[in-house]
């Protein structure tokens, strides 16, 4: 890759990095801080993120969030402690652990969702159905790509 190219793509990167910052995360971190006053910064996510996959292992967890095995088993630990989620046996492998909502994890997991259709709707509201469907493209791209990138530095592969 030429300088120029490799330039331009650092300061994409760079930018793309900011504006989800502002657009994305301050706008939902703002939304729900007074809403859910008992969670922690990434808890509503982690509750999302096992709302829409039902139940989850804690390494699927990991990819998704990006967080450590440390981190996460106390993030876990604190929701399970709120009564949030809970622990299970996958009964196809008693060796695996799958991680659930509970009720009360999932009315968190339903209000969390509200919030973000609401929130969906007031930023979508500045673009089409053409670029939303550029922008999923372009992130399905993205994510291909940044995996292909991890499943190589991962084996230590070129």
């Amino acid at each position: 890759m030429d300088e120029e190219t490799l330039s331009k793509f650092i300061l994409l990167s760079m930018e793309r990095d900011a504006l989800d910052n502002v657009i994305f995360e301050q706008t939902y971190q703002k939304k729900i801080a007074g809403r859910f006053k008992e969670l922690s910064k990434n808890q509503p996510m982690v509750i999302k993120i096992i709302g829409i996959e039902g139940e989850i292992m804690p390494s699927t967890l990991g990819k998704y969030t990006g967080m450590e095995k440390s981190s996460l088993t106390r993030m876990v630990d604190d929701l399970e402690k709120k009564g949030i989620v809970f622990r299970k046996t996958d009964p196809e492998d008693r060796r695996k652990v799958l991680v659930s909502l509970t009720e009360k994890g999932l009315d968190c997991y339903n209000r969390l969702s509200l919030i973000t259709t609401e929130m969906a709707e007031e930023l979508l509201q500045f673009v089409d159905e053409n670029d939303v469907e550029s922008f999923m493209h372009s992130l399905e791209t993205i994510v291909k790509i940044l995996r292909k990138i991890d499943a190589r530095q991962s084996t230590g592969t070129r």
